[in-house]
């Protein structure tokens, strides 16, 4: 995923309330706005909502326990 597909990832969530956006002081590379995303309390609940999909699919099977590794899960 590139940087400007990701900006339009942010942006969606933030329209529907589960990341805040805050721009800090300052320019970035290019000139371009520095941009801070927090995800809000509705951005915590839907991230958990989509753990238990994701627990619940790989216990009924559809996944294997490892599709959903992530090196931080060591």
């Amino acid at each position: 995923m590139d940087r400007k597909e990701l900006r339009l990832h942010l942006e969606r969530l933030h329209n529907a309330g589960h990341v805040a956006i805050t721009e800090r002081a300052g320019k970035g590379r290019g000139g371009h706005p520095v941009l801070i995303y927090d995800i809000t309390e509705n951005g915590k609940t839907l991230r958990s909502d989509i753990g238990r999909w994701i627990d619940l699919g790989v216990r009924m099977g559809y996944y294997p326990d490892t599709f959903f590794y992530l090196p931080s899960d060591d």
